[in-house]
């Protein structure tokens, strides 16, 4: 059941990523990816962060267009990072959590330009301004994603016990 969670979350993370940078000409200054890629990375470990990433990664280089396995190993390398700082540090608070996904975003940004620049003579140049722009969103948006899917249970409940508190109150 969680792998078709993951399953899911990457296809939906791997489609909307696609939908933004078309729509804004690869000038995306998110990426889905890797956030949904270091979420899951977080809580499943190292070893399991190397299938996610890797899988995430290729499919990313697949639907990019450009050198098949740039993404993939660098997405590896990443949710492998942020598996094991999951395993071996409590990263439970606001501040750790947004710490992992910004660096683990510029690590990302690092070995992708990296990578292009020892297999293609143009390179893939990227200023520092859009990795750290993209570090800071991406850092955002995966604790906002923990914040979400932590709280949603909870309010939830919460509702469904106002729900029966207001019926007793207008059946006794």
């Amino acid at each position: 059941m969680r792998a078709l969670r993951i399953a899911i979350a990457l296809a939906v993370a791997l489609t909307l990523q696609t939908l933004i940078a078309h729509a804004m000409g690869n000038r995306s200054v998110i990426d889905l990816v890797t956030v949904t890629v270091i979420y899951f990375a977080l809580g499943a470990g190292p070893a399991a962060g190397i299938v996610i990433g890797s899988a995430a990664g290729l499919a990313q280089d697949a639907l990019s267009g450009g050198v098949v396995g740039v993404n993939g190993f660098a997405s590896c390398l990443v949710a492998f990072v942020a598996g094991a700082l999951g395993s071996q540090f409590i990263v439970t608070s606001t501040l750790p959590r947004f710490v992992v996904f910004a660096a683990g975003s510029a690590v990302q940004a690092a070995c992708v330009v990296g990578l292009y620049a020892l297999i293609t003579p143009q390179g893939f140049g990227v200023p520092p301004a859009t990795v750290a722009a993209q570090a800071l969103f991406n850092g955002v948006a995966g604790v906002l994603a923990f914040l979400v899917v932590e709280r949603t249970p909870q309010a939830i409940e919460r509702r469904r016990l106002r729900r029966a508190h207001v019926r007793s109150r207008l059946s006794g």
